[in-house]
């Protein structure tokens, strides 16, 4: 399965340079494939990623909730879009399972810093520093969501009645305990999701912190035609590398 999984996503690379015919766009996939191995060759704590099978710019995303946090126990899916002119401007991001959390707008949207358009915003006081810039990768992406997750940001919050709920919780978790309640319930949904797709959902610290090989399931079964990259392509490649 590994090996057909590496193949497909060579094929849905390839086409996607044949389809892509501005300079910048050829150079933004080539950033993102070789983002992509560089996940396989060094899998993250806590998250899976797969380009999707019709679509180099478009990543599913499974994202594991921590130990030791309200998320504990769950798994939750999203997508990443990438921008044609990726790095320089951020990718999007949207979570595709029912989440309850302040930095969450109810169809899945995210409000993190990392993924605000780069330079200094006057109106919400975010510095540049703070903001997108084209250091940052996928992995830091999906690191700072892990860390949101688990540190919610109630100052200007993309849910407020979830922040709420969040607030009383903190406040006093045993009269207040609506905000677990409802992350408990998202919880026990996320799980039997992770069985129906063979998803093993880490339960301790050791299991969440061991570099994760596994991929996540294939999204679509289209047949993909084979495109051979040029020689300037693949030398390009490996200086990219």
């Amino acid at each position: 399965m590994a090996r057909n999984n590496d193949e497909s996503h060579q094929r849905v690379y390839e086409r996607s340079i044949v389809d892509t015919d501005l300079q910048q766009q050829h150079g933004s996939l080539k950033i993102l494939k070789n983002e992509f191995d560089d996940l396989m060759r060094n899998p993250p704590e806590g998250f899976l990623v797969q380009p999707d099978q019709s679509d180099f710019f478009t990543w599913n995303v499974g994202i594991f909730g921590a130990p030791n946090t309200l998320f504990a126990g769950g798994y939750y899916k999203g997508t990443l879009k990438f921008p044609l002119d990726y790095p320089y401007r951020p990718p999007k991001f949207k979570f595709l399972s029912n989440i309850w959390h302040p930095n969450v707008y109810l169809d899945g949207q995210i409000c993190i810093s990392i993924l605000h358009e780069p330079g200094d915003d006057e109106r919400s006081g975010e510095k540049a520093c703070e903001r997108w810039s084209a250091v940052q990768n996928v992995r830091s992406i999906l690191l700072s969501i892990i860390s949101m997750l688990n540190e919610p940001n109630i100052s200007s919050p993309a849910n407020v009645d979830a922040s709420i709920d969040y607030r009383k919780y903190q406040e006093d978790p045993t009269n207040s305990s609506t905000y677990k309640d409802k992350l408990d319930r998202l919880i026990e949904t996320s799980r039997a999701m992770a069985n129906a797709e063979g998803i093993e959902i880490p339960q301790t610290i050791e299991e969440y912190t061991k570099r994760f090989s596994r991929r996540l399931p294939l999204t679509t079964n289209d047949c993909i035609e084979d495109n051979d990259l040029n020689e300037d392509d693949d030398e390009q490649s490996e200086v990219s590398s």
